[in-house]
């Protein structure tokens, strides 16, 4: 069960609140050209609490988050154009989602206040939500356009019962926690079939899953209460398995992702919770979001990729996929100027698009569906289906063996020829589609 933590670092928040509405494919850290909008991208909405959102205490910068949605935002991208919008609020409940939801069908603005109670909340943290409640409207555009929405909700729901029951011994506590959590999951149950019901008119097309929830506590606590966690948790998965069925046969489809048996029996390696060292903290580890990735992606793709960060000080110029495969190549990508430059008989070669060269003007001549991209070594401009467009740094020669090559700036030619360039800086990779 997620237990949401009160406080939170005002600093990592103050950052998470810019980062909390829709986030648009592009690529940070790289000199670009104009890029066409990607109409055919797989797109992806999360919703929900502060897992959704892929909060982890000791993070610091917004560019290093790296929870569960944007696992599966890599993932899509590794298929093909997609897009993530990371309507994730730190200590939303299920009636907040209901506000939520609503301010987002009637397209108006809200506050944080609109949604649920943040007066225990750091200043901080009801700022992030002030941010997702503001969005309302760009949610539902969102939803009407997605393809894939992922939420995750109610772990702040019964946040309360299970910090009171840790810690405590005997019969009459377990009874008193299962009597009162059966209220909870009933009325749980109750709210989140409604948000169903309507997050599914918000979103037509789109699959929507969601997950179920985990417990932090491992067996350090005790065999009797983590057995009556687990219990808790079984009966909560099985509850969602009904409604599952129960609003399927209103024509409400959506998925339940199981998590909670994924991280029985893993509580220390998925989540930060350690009440040995006095962490309280239940969010889940880098560990625990790939784990809650994987789950989220099983039904929509038939494999998952877990991709590691490249090392940036031993690799200055990010990795590369292009169309989903990794660029392997002898000439080492470089960059220069915040820019990636690849030798330019490379780029032609993972793109396939057509390539000339006129070496009496050294110009290089990128040609695929219709589009041409054209620029010259030493130039600070770059043609464009004909139209010339500022260039900061230049192609140049780069000396390779006993070889010069031609190198140029990966971005401009790519979204010269209408690709989508999206760079995770988490990762240090850029993901390029056409």
């Amino acid at each position: 069960m997620k237990i949401q933590a009160r406080r939170r670092s005002a600093a990592l928040l103050v950052a998470l609140a810019v980062g909390a509405v829709p986030v648009a494919a592009h690529a940070a850290g790289e000199q670009t050209a104009p890029t066409a909008a990607a109409h055919d991208a797989f797109k992806i909405v999360a919703l929900g609490d502060s897992i959704s959102l892929g909060y982890e205490p000791g993070v610091t910068r917004a560019a290093d988050i790296y929870g569960y949605a944007d696992r599966l935002y890599v993932n899509a991208l590794l298929h093909g154009r997609a897009e993530l919008a990371n309507y994730g609020a730190l200590g939303l409940q299920n009636a907040g989602l209901t506000q939520l939801l609503a301010g987002a069908a009637e397209g108006r603005k809200l506050t944080a206040d609109d949604l649920q109670d943040y007066a225990a909340y750091d200043p901080a943290a009801k700022a992030q939500a002030d941010a997702v409640a503001a969005g309302a409207p760009a949610l539902r555009d969102s939803l009407a356009d997605a393809d894939l929405v992922a939420l995750t909700i109610g772990g702040n729901d019964f946040a309360a019962l299970v910090r009171d029951l840790v810690g405590k011994t005997g019969g009459d506590a377990a009874a008193s926690f299962e009597k009162t959590f059966d209220e909870k999951l009933n009325n749980y149950a109750e709210q989140l079939q409604a948000n169903l019901r309507t997050l599914r008119s918000l979103a037509p097309q789109a699959r929507i899953e969601v997950a179920d929830q985990y417990s932090p506590v491992s067996k350090i606590v005790g065999d009797s209460l983590y057995a009556e966690l687990n219990a808790s948790i079984a009966k909560l998965s099985a509850k969602l398995d009904e409604l599952k069925t129960s609003l399927a046969a209103e024509g409400v489809a959506i998925d339940i992702v199981h998590i909670g048996g994924a991280f029985q029996g893993k509580e220390a390696l998925y989540t930060h919770f350690s009440p040995v060292f006095g962490v309280t903290d239940i969010h889940p580890t880098q560990a625990g979001y790939e784990t809650i990735a994987r789950a989220f992606a099983a039904p929509v793709w038939p494999d998952y990729t877990e991709i590691a960060p490249s090392d940036k000080a031993a690799n200055p110029a990010p990795t590369v996929y292009i169309k989903g495969k990794l660029l392997t190549t002898q000439n080492k990508p470089q960059l220069k100027s915040n820019t990636t430059f690849l030798a330019l008989s490379d780029i032609a070669a993972a793109t396939g698009a057509e390539l000339l060269w006129d070496n009496k003007t050294k110009t290089a001549t990128f040609k695929q569906n219709g589009r041409e991209v054209k620029l010259t070594i030493g130039a600070k401009s770059i043609v464009i289906g004909g139209v010339k467009q500022a260039l900061n740094v230049p192609a140049y020669l780069q000396t390779v063996g006993k070889e010069s090559k031609t190198y140029v700036p990966l971005a401009a030619i790519t979204q010269g020829l209408d690709y989508q360039v999206v760079y995770q800086a988490k990762l240090h990779t850029a993901f390029i589609n056409s």
